[in-house]
């Protein structure tokens, strides 16, 4: 995914790191969605101010970057772990701040070190950018067509892909419930102005999405789901690849 689709990790990503976040946020009244926020546009910043000053040189949109800004920096495994430790910082920052507890000052002390670790990771990893950003796909539109198939639900995700095949980060999981004798017609609204197509991801649960199109699907048509129904087939993925990575030199300052 780029580092514009949204905020690299969910509520549910944060209990990988600390099991207890969810019931410490409720008891401190503490939203943790607008952590994800916070972290990710302090993230963005930094990189940012990275990608403006302390890159090697070869960035490849050069004296364009200021109004280019991070939409086309990629998140890396080490920047999703960066973010993380970072929300989970500034929540228990925010939990001391409300109660004075030690052990909360612990814990912010703790994640506030580990995310510091982290973005030095992150910087000298490099920071992963592509050439063509393709953004995450807006959510799809639905109709219907008359069909043999029983009443079903189905989840679905869409994605935008280039006439080179460069695929985006699918849609948020959407549902459409078809009645009885019926079956689903996806389509989208508006695409970016490089996107040649869209994939569709489809299934009966949302777990088990698969891709129905066997080439992707022009922006003008729809795709029909066949009599036959959701048919096996790849996953939906995380997004574009990076192209490039630009890493930090030794002398990068800690966070």
């Amino acid at each position: 995914m780029l580092l514009t689709d949204g905020n690299p990790n969910t509520t549910e990503d944060l209990r990988t790191y600390e099991s207890a976040i969810l019931s410490v946020a409720n008891s401190e009244a503490i939203d943790l969605s607008v952590k994800l926020g916070l972290a990710t546009e302090e993230i963005t910043q930094e990189v940012l101010d990275f990608l403006l000053n302390r890159s090697s040189g070869n960035d490849p949109q050069g004296g364009a970057r200021r109004s280019a800004g991070v939409s086309d920096v990629v998140v890396t495994r080490q920047m999703k772990r960066w973010h993380a430790l970072h929300t989970l910082a500034i929540t228990y920052r925010d939990a001391f701040n409300n109660q004075l507890n030690d052990r909360y000052k612990a814990k912010f002390q703790e994640y506030k070190e580990l995310a510091a670790q982290s973005r030095l990771q992150t910087l000298q990893f490099g920071i992963g950018l592509v050439y063509k950003p393709l953004p995450k796909a807006n959510a799809p539109s639905f109709g219907f067509a008359p069909s043999v198939l029983e009443s079903t639900t189905y989840f679905v995700r869409v994605s935008w892909v280039t006439a080179a095949g460069q695929e985006g980060m699918p849609s948020d999981l959407t549902t459409y419930d078809a009645a009885a004798g019926t079956i689903p017609v996806v389509g989208v609204d508006a695409a970016p102005p490089n996107v040649a197509g869209f994939n569709v991801y489809m299934g009966l649960s949302p777990d088990a999405l698969a891709k129905q199109n066997a080439a992707p699907v022009a922006f003008a048509e729809v795709f029909t789901l066949p009599d036959n129904g959701v048919i096996a087939g790849a996953a939906p993925g995380d997004g574009q690849p990076a192209d490039v990575y630009l890493a930090a030199t030794k002398n990068l300052r800690r966070g």
